[in-house]
């Protein structure tokens, strides 16, 4: 029976699995993996490297599967259409409950986009986006086009058929069998939901997991969490918070940093846990000391206050905390004082 329910799950699948653009595709001009460097791919909200997960229920089955779409990079591409924006990855099948995952499909268009057309070689899970970042009316009709398309393919039919841009919707009926399809995204353009009523099963695929795209989360000080120096050159000590920002299951470790030198920014360079840094000729005073942390989500920004005491002239101080010289010359001003007064007595 476990068996048998397996294969009704797959056969149900089918809808999102398969697609009818599975044609060949011409490639060119990459965005890749590139450490904190990675640009986020022209078009969409998704970078290179991210996993997005999703659960797979269906009533009355072991609800035990689920989906990952792991973006590997984006490229300019023509699929016969003319040239658009693809985003390409692996699809992999995941049993929810040992964690273990197989490979369904690899290097798979997940998306493409020209500006008037939709295609996808794998249940669309990413959809384009404006230059704000967010998806429009116009792009949510044009993907109506290519879920037109599939259903078609599949020689099921609806009656009715609308888009909901406020809540990022598109929603298929037909009243004579209550058969439904409908798709939610996010303002971004990640599938939120999918559920579907073919008769007689109803299915449903939900976003369990994405990438947290934040930028990095940092401290610094000085050396033993010290901030108050009597040199110029000291250590930095900076501390950058744990985090999978792109929910591939794998601690960051791509950051560089930079720090404000005068008006001139530093060289991007691989953060260390302690850093050499010099003030430079600078008199006693309290000093900011501004640094930047990147990732490939972007730039966060922290400011510390260094305060530096310069050390006695000689390692000398006839009253502490005051070199020899300066306690001198007034001294010597007060003798020079006290006499202009007492000879001024004397005439009198």
């Amino acid at each position: 029976m476990k068996k048998l329910n397996k294969h009704i799950m797959v056969g149900i699948t089918s809808l999102i699995l398969i697609c009818p653009f599975l044609i060949p595709i011409a490639k060119a001009q990459e965005w890749t993996l590139d450490g904190a460097d990675t640009p986020i791919i022209p078009g969409f909200s998704v970078y290179p490297s991210e996993e997005y997960v999703y659960n797979v229920s269906v009533v009355g089955m072991l609800n035990d599967m689920g989906f990952i779409f792991e973006i590997e990079k984006g490229n300019i591409t023509d699929p016969g259409t003319g040239n658009g924006t693809g985003v390409w990855g692996d699809f992999w099948t995941l049993n929810t409950t040992s964690g273990e995952k197989t490979i369904n499909m690899a290097d798979a268009l997940f998306a493409f986009w020209n500006e008037t057309l939709f295609i996808s070689q794998s249940f669309p899970c990413i959809i384009p986006v404006e230059n704000d970042g967010k998806v429009s009316l116009s792009i949510l009709n044009n993907v109506t086009y290519y879920f037109d398309t599939m259903i078609a393919s599949q020689l099921w039919i609806f009656e009715q058929q609308q888009t909901f841009h406020n809540i990022y919707s598109i929603a298929y009926w037909n009243t004579s069998n209550n058969a439904y399809m409908k798709m939610n995204y996010t303002d971004e353009g990640i599938m939120a939901k999918w559920e579907t009523y073919l008769v007689p099963n109803v299915a449903n695929v939900t976003l369990y997991s994405q990438p947290a795209q934040q930028t990095p989360v940092f401290s610094f000080t000085g050396e033993g969490d010290i901030l108050t120096f009597n040199s110029t050159d000291f250590k930095i000590e900076t501390t950058i918070t744990d985090a999978d920002n792109n929910n591939d299951g794998v601690t960051d470790t791509d950051y560089l940093f930079r720090i404000l030198n005068g008006s001139t920014w530093t060289s991007w360079a691989a953060p260390t846990s302690l850093l050499d840094w010099d003030l430079g000729s600078v008199a006693a005073g309290n000093y900011t000391v501004t640094m930047e942390v990147k990732n490939m989500y972007g730039v966060t920004q922290e400011e510390i206050i260094i305060e530096y005491i310069p050390p006695a002239v000689n390692g000398d101080e006839l009253i502490s905390g005051y070199p020899i010289f300066l306690v001198s010359m007034v001294a010597i001003l007060g003798i020079i004082i006290i006499t202009y007064r007492h000879r001024k007595k004397l005439k009198i």
